[in-house]
């Protein structure tokens, strides 16, 4: 009996040892590395550049209209008419918003569209720019109401550079939104200029820094002379590679045939 009971506790032993000698197995966890999450700033589009104002980057984009005669100023403070309709229907090549409008759908100021005047002007400390296509063809930008008979011309402000020289500008409750301008240059080209936030094209600089960030661009584009049109939600810059479009009703439209 003792003899059986030694060989059984030797095999137990012996099992034993041989359990030991298994290697454990190892699982390997794979190592994840941590991935950003960002919105890249979409890539610059020709006719733009990039300017630091104040420790932000903002985006200029423009458009540059040889010929007036391809210019038309089209109403919409009724119509509520959706930029891209205009292009959808082959109206007009490229769109930009024209000025601001009253709560009750009207032109805040002078409005002539083809040699019909839909407003007469109204002086507006804030509004105290008038952007003119005369009917010979001419165009202007002047700081009171046109005297020649004019085929469009818009009241709209504040007045941004003249002379070529920006201005400073003094607004009160100022906020960040997308601007959109126009200006003439040297050569009395009309150019519009859209400004925003590259990661946030519904955002832009406050107004009061609009006048500095184009100076950066005034010498490149010989501009002379620039007047701010309606911004924020109701700002429009359509352009074959750009498509900046509205979220709110815009009141008229400038339309580059």
């Amino acid at each position: 009996m003792r003899t059986l009971l030694f060989g059984l506790f030797l095999i137990g032993i012996v099992a034993i040892l041989l359990v030991l000698r298994e290697p454990t197995p190892i699982t390997i966890e794979p190592t994840i590395s941590p991935t950003l999450s960002f919105s890249p700033s979409p890539s610059l589009p020709s006719d733009s550049t990039d300017m630091n104002q104040n420790g932000k980057v903002y985006r200029v984009a423009w458009l540059s209209v040889t010929d007036p005669s391809a210019l038309t100023l089209i109403p919409n403070f009724t119509e509520k008419r959706i930029a891209r309709s205009l292009i959808d229907r082959k109206q007009c090549a490229q769109v930009v918003n024209g000025g601001f409008y009253t709560k009750d759908s009207q032109p805040t100021g002078l409005f002539i569209t083809e040699g019909k005047t839909i407003r007469d002007s109204i002086p507006n400390t804030l509004l105290n720019g008038y952007v003119v296509v005369a009917q010979n063809g001419t165009v202007s930008m002047l700081g009171s109401p046109p005297e020649q008979t004019a085929r469009l011309a818009l009241q709209t402000g504040p007045i941004l550079i003249h002379e070529g020289s920006a201005l400073n500008l003094a607004i009160r409750d100022d906020e960040f939104a997308r601007r959109v301008v126009v200006a003439i240059t040297q050569k009395e080209t009309v150019v519009f200029l859209a400004v925003f936030d590259p990661d946030n094209p519904w955002s832009g600089p406050k107004l009061a820094d609009a006048p500095g960030i184009l100076s950066k661009v005034a010498v490149r584009l010989q501009l002379k002379d620039a007047l701010n049109l309606d911004g924020g939600s109701a700002s429009v810059f359509i352009r074959d590679d750009l498509s900046l479009e509205e979220l709110t009703s815009v009141g008229s439209f400038f339309c580059i045939k």
